[in-house]
C-alpha cells in the first residue's frame, strides 16, 4: 500500500467521522423525537462550525503528522498528538459557546469527546488492517546486508512501520574471516559459512524479494556482484546512505541524466520560531511552577530537614557546549538504601522540578536534548555534537522513548537529532503530554528499573570509553 494513499485515507475517515460525531452530538443535545426536519435544521445551524473544523483539521493533520504512522506506532505518542490537535481544534468554538452562546456547549463537548475517541479508533483500525496485509504479502520479504548500528536501527524502524513494504526476515553478515570476502547468512534457520555464489540460493530458499544494503563501504567488488546478481533475478535492491550527518539534514534525491545526487538542506530555523519556542518555555514553565509549587515546597522542606541543603547544582553542557549549573533536589538518586521520601522523589522524577528555574533563566528549554556532563561531552564525536546546536531540555524525544541518563549518548543522539529536524511548537506540546504519560507509567510501577536501583553507579568515563570502543568496532 502506498504511504500517501494510506495517509489520505486516514484523513478522509477523520473528516467523515467528524460529520458523524457532530450529528451524534446534536442528537444528544436536541433529541431525535421531533422528526427528521427538525434534526436537519439543527445540523444546518452547525454547518459553518463543521466547515471551519474540517479546514482546521486538515491543517493540523499535515502540520502534526496525525496519520498515526510517522515515527512508528507508539500509542502514547498518537494519544498525545490527538489530545493536542483536538484541544486546538475546539478551543475557539468552545470559547464562543461559553461567551456568546452561539452553539450548544453540550453538543460541542459531546462532539469533542466522540471525535477524539473515533480518531483514536480509526488509527488503531488502520494499523491493524495494514499489519495484517503486510504479513501476507510475499513481495515484502527482505534481508538487510550489514551488521553495524545502522543495520540494527533500520531493522528496529521497519518493525515500527507496518505500512512500509518491508518485512525483515534476517540479516546477511560479512564474513571477515575468509579471504576473499564472503557473506555469512544470519537467517531463520541460522546459517553460517555461506559462500557468495550461494547467497542467491539462500535468498531463494527464504523467498526473499528485497535486499537492503546498510554497510559502511558498500562499494566492494563482492557487494557489486551481489547487486548485479539480485537485479538479474528481478530482486529489488535498496542502498542506505552512510552519513550520520543526514540526521540533521533534509535529504532530497536529484537525478541528472541517470546520475543520482543527494541534496542536503541543513537545519536553519527562522528567528521567529526561536522566539516562539522561548515564549512557550516561559509561559508553560510559570504555569507548571504554579501548579506544582505546593508539592515542590513540601519536598524542599523535607529535604532541608534531613540534609540542610535543598538544591544541588550539577555541571552540564548546554547550547554550543557552554557549561552551566543544572539544579536538582539534593537527593542521592543511586543510594544503596534510600529513605522512603528519596525513593518517591526519584521514582516520580520530582528531583528534576528545580530545572524549571533553569528554563526561566534561559539555560534550558522545556523540550530538547537532555544536557550531559562536560566529562561526557568531551568524548563526543562530531555527529554527537550536533545535539548541542539547540538549548538542552528538561525532557525530550529520547526520554519519552525510555532512554535516561545511564543510556549511551549515541542512542540518545539519534532521537535528539530527529527532534531538532522536525521541531514545531505542536511537537513540544505533544512531548510534554508524553512526558506526563511516561512519569505516570514509571511512578505507578511496582518495581524500580534495574538501572535506577543499581547500588553502584557506572562512571561516566568508563561508559564513554565503552561507547567509543563500540563505535570503532562498528
Amino acid at each position: 500500500m502506498r504511504i500517501h494513499i494510506l495517509r489520505y485515507g486516514v484523513l478522509i475517515a477523520d473528516l467523515f467521522w467528524m460529520s458523524c460525531a457532530l450529528a451524534f452530538g446534536i442528537g444528544l443535545r436536541y433529541g431525535v423525537t421531533r422528526g427528521t426536519a427538525d434534526f436537519v435544521s439543527h445540523f444546518q445551524a452547525y454547518s459553518f462550525f463543521l466547515l471551519g473544523a474540517g479546514v482546521a483539521w486538515i491543517f493540523l493533520y499535515g502540520e502534526m503528522s496525525l496519520d498515526g504512522f510517522k515515527g512508528g506506532w507508539h500509542f502514547p505518542t498518537i494519544l498525545s498528538k490527538l489530545i493536542v490537535a483536538v484541544s486546538l481544534l475546539m478551543v475557539a468554538p468552545l470559547a464562543v459557546a461559553f461567551l456568546r452562546h452561539l452553539y450548544s456547549r453540550l453538543a460541542l463537548l459531546s462532539f469533542t469527546l466522540l471525535f477524539f475517541m473515533g480518531a483514536v479508533g480509526i488509527r488503531g483500525l488502520a494499523r491493524s488492517l495494514v499489519a495484517c496485509r503486510g504479513r501476507n504479502v510475499a513481495e515484502n520479504r527482505c534481508v538487510i546486508l550489514g551488521h553495524g548500528p545502522i543495520a540494527r536501527e533500520l531493522a528496529s524502524k521497519i518493525a515500527l512501520h507496518p505500512e512500509m513494504p518491508f518485512q525483515v526476515v534476517g540479516f546477511l553478515l560479512p564474513d571477515e574471516a575468509e579471504t576473499p570476502p564472503s557473506l555469512a547468512g544470519c537467517l531463520d534457520p541460522p546459517l553460517t559459512g555461506i559462500k557468495t555464489l550461494r547467497v542467491l540460493e539462500l535468498l531463494a530458499q527464504q523467498k526473499v524479494r528485497k535486499v537492503i544494503i546498510a554497510m559502511p563501504r558498500p562499494g566492494s567488488a563482492e557487494i557489486r556482484n551481489l547487486i548485479a546478481d539480485c537485479r538479474k533475478v528481478s530482486m529489488q535492491v535498496y542502498l542506505v546512505p552512510q552519513l550520520y550527518d543526514l540526521y540533521l539534514s533534509k535529504a532530497e534525491l536529484v537525478e541528472i541524466d541517470g546520475l543520482p545526487l543527494l541534496s542536503l538542506r541543513e537545519y536553519d530555523p527562522p528567528p521567529a520560531s526561536l522566539v516562539l519556542k522561548r515564549a512557550l518555555d516561559i509561559v508553560m514553565s510559570i504555569g507548571i511552577l504554579l501548579l506544582v509549587s505546593p508539592l515542590l515546597v513540601l519536598a524542599g522542606i523535607v529535604v532541608y530537614g534531613t540534609k540542610r541543603r535543598i538544591f544541588l547544582p550539577e555541571p552540564r553542557c548546554g547550547q554550543g557546549g557552554i557549561p552551566f549549573a543544572m539544579y536538582r533536589l539534593n537527593v542521592e538518586r543511586h543510594a544503596i538504601k534510600p529513605a522512603l521520601y528519596e525513593k518517591l522523589l526519584v521514582r516520580w522524577s520530582l528531583t528534576e522540578l528545580p530545572q524549571l528555574w533553569n528554563v526561566l533563566r534561559g539555560d534550558m528549554s522545556l523540550v530538547g536534548p537532555r544536557p550531559e556532563s562536560p566529562e561526557r561531552v568531551k568524548y563526543y564525536s562530531e555527529w554527537q555534537r550536533q545535539r548541542l546546536k539547540v538549548r538542552a531540555g528538561v525532557t525530550g524525544l529520547a526520554q519519552v522513548n525510555g532512554l535516561r541518563e545511564q543510556h549511551s549518548s549515541e542512542d540518545k543522539t539519534r532521537f535528539d537529532l530527529q527532534y531538532i529536524l522536525n521541531w514545531s511548537p505542536l511537537l513540544d506540546l505533544s512531548l510534554i503530554l508524553q512526558t506526563v504519560w511516561t512519569l505516570l507509567s514509571r511512578g505507578l510501577s511496582q518495581e524500580i528499573a534495574p538501572a535506577e536501583a543499581a547500588p553502584a553507579r557506572v562512571k561516566v568515563r568508563e561508559l564513554v570509553t565503552q561507547e567509543v570502543a563500540s563505535a570503532n568496532r562498528a
